[in-house]
């Protein structure tokens, strides 16, 4: 519970800002807008860029280092060091200093790396808790962050763009305290696995690597879409910071949904390759629509993508957890992590080169590139069986009975 209650307030900081840099730069009348002459679109992309390189480099190690030195210390430290990386970000924010902006949030995302750890804390419970109900319970945190968050940073700013990362800033203190006081010492366990090195290292098994080129290319696609819709949104319908945080309200309301109510019932009908599978496929399907939709009724494609996005993401990590059970889950779910920001770093790039052409096409290259990825699995799994099957713990069970 306390992991849960740390993931919500600690996602919730950093969607913070997210329905407030759209408008900001569109704008073009604050000062972080005016940068050497450089498009807004392409500073735009820079600001949402290097927060996933920071997350990229920090989730290449910490979930290692939890392995090899405690998750409940690691979690802590990197929970303290957001809280100052946000701090530096209001003063940026304030000064109106793009390059110390940038560096802030650099070093903020390098500390935000510590989302592996909480993942890592999900496999450990297993089968106390099981996997798919644990993983689905994170990933509902995490939405419910997703929705906390930019509903108050869309209000916030309106006092200021410094008290948006003021309270990011505060809520992450709150998740350390939270950490170090109330979860138990037992979470400071070494795990003795070859996990001292970066989570980089999985990349020498080629199946892995293949399994992580999938999952960048369906991370690239969701995360043009995670980045770009607010400025779509912006540009189609005028919409303020506000307007945003509200469709974003009701985009986790359906993830939320999602994984609490439909995923068990996916569970008992489905395998989890299965349900991955449909996830992406269902969360493309509507990514294709949403630009050619000039009413309300953009709002049926935001909630079929939450629920696509809430399927494999409840399902996918299983997946790879279970298929590769022997090895080291704080460093596989570092992996993730660290893949998931490295698509964000790309949509980041690729979407302000579209975006400046129209931003249609960014949500389009979106739906392209899921696609791919749905594709690749396709053939990985069901094909050329690439990955290892996972095994079936109650099958495994019922052997070991009989003998």
């Amino acid at each position: 519970m306390i992991t849960l209650i740390v993931t919500l307030i600690s996602v919730a900081g950093i969607a913070l800002p997210y329905p407030i840099l759209a408008p900001l730069f569109e704008q073009g009348d604050s000062a972080l807008s005016q940068f050497m002459g450089l498009p807004k679109e392409l500073l735009l992309g820079i600001v949402l860029g290097v927060y996933p390189l920071g997350i990229i480099i920090g989730s290449s190690f910490i979930g290692s280092l939890s392995d090899s030195y405690g998750r409940r210390r690691l979690l802590t430290l990197t929970l303290v060091g957001s809280g100052l990386g946000y701090s530096a970000t209001a003063f940026a924010a304030l000064s109106g200093n793009f390059a110390l902006f940038c560096i802030a949030r650099l070093l903020t995302g390098v500390c935000e790396g510590n989302i592996s750890i909480a993942r890592a804390i999900a496999a450990d419970l297993h089968p106390i808790i099981d996997k798919a109900r644990s993983f689905s319970l994170i990933s509902a945190m995490g939405y419910g962050g997703y929705l906390l968050g930019p509903l108050l940073g869309g209000y916030l700013i309106y006092s200021g763009i410094e008290t948006v990362f003021i309270v990011a800033a505060l809520a992450c203190f709150i998740c350390a305290g939270l950490s170090h006081f109330m979860m138990p010492a037992s979470l400071n366990k070494t795990i003795k696995a070859p996990s001292h090195s970066s989570s980089l290292v999985l990349l020498r098994q080629v199946d892995l690597r293949r399994f992580f080129m999938l999952y960048l290319l369906l991370t690239t696609g969701v995360n043009l879409y995670y980045e770009y819709y607010p400025l779509h949104l912006v540009r189609q319908f005028n919409y303020t910071p506000v307007d945003i945080s509200w469709a974003t309200v009701f985009l986790t309301a359906c993830m939320i949904f999602t994984s609490i109510w439909i995923n068990p019932i996916i569970q008992r009908t489905m395998s989890h390759a299965s349900a991955g599978l449909v996830g992406v496929i269902v969360f493309g399907s509507s990514l294709v629509a949403l630009p050619f939709i000039d009413n309300q009724f953009y709002l049926i494609s935001f909630a079929l993508m939450g629920a696509g996005i809430a399927i494999y993401n409840g399902f996918l990590p299983v997946y790879l957890s279970n298929s590769y059970q022997n090895n080291a889950q704080g460093q596989l779910m570092g992996m993730l992590v660290t893949v998931f920001c490295l698509g964000n770093l790309f949509a980041a790039g690729l979407g302000s080169v579209l975006s400046m052409i129209d931003v249609k096409w960014s949500l389009l290259g979106g739906a392209l590139v899921t696609f791919f990825a749905a594709a690749v699995f396709f053939h990985g799994h069901y094909k050329a069986q690439i990955w290892p099957q996972p095994i079936n713990v109650n099958n495994k069970a019922l052997a070991s009975n009989n003998e």
